[in-house]
């Protein structure tokens, strides 16, 4: 895979469940509040060797909570 674009990762912290899958997958990018388990996201323009599990990420997330665009 090509790393010559960059991915812009967004997070809907009111549709988020907590469901966690997020930081299972790709805990340098996503993390949660202890409080709720609600996610926070670490960083919105992670290295190009994240890509793929980030995407993985935003599949997986139940409440489609992460948004990722390509930039």
């Amino acid at each position: 895979m090509s790393n010559d674009y960059k991915l812009r990762v967004s997070v809907d912290q009111d549709v988020c469940v907590g469901a966690g899958l997020c930081v299972l997958s790709t805990a340098e990018v996503f993390d949660q509040r202890d409080e709720d388990g609600v996610v926070k996201l670490l960083q919105s323009e992670p290295p190009a060797e994240f890509h793929e599990k980030v995407l993985g990420a935003a599949r997986k997330c139940p409440a489609k909570a992460i948004k990722v665009e390509q930039i």
